[in-house]
């Protein structure tokens, strides 16, 4: 890999990273709560989340915090041996990014003594609140699934 695609891919990931942890700044110091976007679809409604997904280990938020950590190192890992293509890359970097944005938050407020919570502020239908982050984790998730069918 040479260096002008190294920085392309750095590149979107910190533009992803700085879309999410300004996202996650705006709804917190402004403090938004319960705004209907589309009518019983789409809600913005400032929430908290000390757990991973869905709240699961919301307890243990120091256990998350390292779990999450050493996910984050192995998807350096794979990173570093590459996607086998473009679009596996795409779904790589979309992964990168969201465990970024995520450790990141929870890493400052681990330390801050904000009990590592991470802002969560997207309501769609019935699914737990959620942010850009996630967001970018379940898409890169679901590139990974239909590349891995696709292939059989």
């Amino acid at each position: 890999m040479n260096l002008k695609h190294l920085a392309s891919k750095l590149s979107f990931i910190i533009f992803l990273v700085i879309l999410d942890l300004l996202s996650k700044f705006y709804i917190r110091y402004f403090n938004i709560q319960e705004i209907e976007i589309i009518n019983g679809l789409l809600t913005i409604d400032l929430t908290y989340n000390t757990g991973i997904a869905f709240g699961f280990l919301s307890d243990h938020t120091e256990i998350t915090y390292f779990f999450s950590l050493l996910v984050f190192i192995w998807l350096i890992m794979q990173f570093k041996n590459s996607a086998t293509s473009n679009i596996e890359l795409i779904g790589l970097l979309l992964i990168i990014s969201g465990a970024i944005g995520n450790l990141s938050e929870r890493g400052w407020n681990l330390i801050f003594n904000n009990n590592g919570k991470v802002t969560d502020f997207i309501e769609l239908l019935f699914i737990p609140s959620f942010n850009f982050a996630d967001m970018y984790i379940s898409f890169g998730i679901t590139i990974f699934l239909f590349m891995e069918f696709k292939n059989k």
